[in-house]
């Protein structure tokens, strides 16, 4: 792994964080804890089931935090093979990562910027998991770390993305990386609009090939792994410290052992 690849994927784990760390010092707040307690106490719904409490202001925070968890490590997660992959191809940002009628790809591979060494290694690559031959002129890939997709508007930016890339001659792969969460309806859509799914292993297997490297080897690397330890050590210290979770500390302090 190159210093520049170490350098832009450490930045984007900064900023990802960054925002987790910037949500937990907004969300668990003092204005904000009280706003939603008032909020809570004044609705007749979650009055008269007591859920018109301290307690449950900390829980519906932490499920907020979950879901923003979930999401910012998707984006870390997402943006290691496209460093990889412009790495190992001698590609441009631009050119790995192409935007078609306002919608950015994570990984395009046009065969006319490859050389044929490279043209031929990711047909292969692609025929030994998908069990066909290439017959278009590149890959159009999206990558997920999940896919749970909760809006028809989702649906249809990626049914036209693969439209989009068919129309550039690019063979439309989705690549989900957790074997967990896909959702089945939603696959067999885009499946019938042109998409090629691999998920869990294969997927993983596919773009660790396609690209020479192990994406998990990546975030094990030491100077990673200590980085993400600090920054992620200071964002449960300020959550444990903030206003709203103090204050169902102090509510069961008695009860804590």
């Amino acid at each position: 792994m190159s210093q520049e690849f170490e350098d832009r994927f450490l930045g984007v784990i900064r900023h990802q964080l960054q925002g987790l760390s910037n949500k937990v010092t907004n969300d668990f707040s003092k204005e904000n804890f009280e706003t939603e307690l008032s909020s809570l106490q004044t609705d007749p719904v979650y009055e008269k089931f007591a859920f018109n409490r301290a307690e449950y202001v900390l829980v519906r925070f932490m499920g907020r935090i979950s879901i923003s968890v979930g999401r910012r490590l998707g984006e870390i997660y997402d943006k290691v093979p496209r460093f990889a992959a412009a790495a190992r191809f001698n590609l441009t940002p631009e050119q790995i990562a192409p935007v078609l009628d306002g919608l950015e790809l994570d990984i395009g591979l046009k065969f006319s910027q490859l050389s044929l060494a490279d043209q031929q290694h990711a047909a292969a690559v692609f025929k030994k998991y998908t069990i066909a031959d290439l017959d278009m002129s590149g890959l159009g890939i999206e990558i997920r770390y999940n896919f749970n997709p909760n809006d028809s508007s989702r649906l249809r930016k990626d049914i036209h993305m693969g439209e989009l890339l068919t129309a550039e001659g690019l063979k439309p792969i989705y690549l989900v990386f957790s074997s967990i969460s896909p959702r089945q309806d939603a696959i067999s859509r885009l499946t019938t609009s042109g998409w090629t799914f691999l998920v869990g292993e294969p997927a993983l297997n596919f773009i660790s090939e396609l690209l020479g490297m192990e994406i998990q080897t990546v975030l094990d690397k030491p100077v990673i792994k200590v980085e993400i330890k600090k920054i992620v050590d200071g964002i449960m210290s300020d959550l444990i410290k903030s206003h709203a979770f103090q204050q169902v500390v102090q509510i069961h302090k008695d009860e804590i052992i």
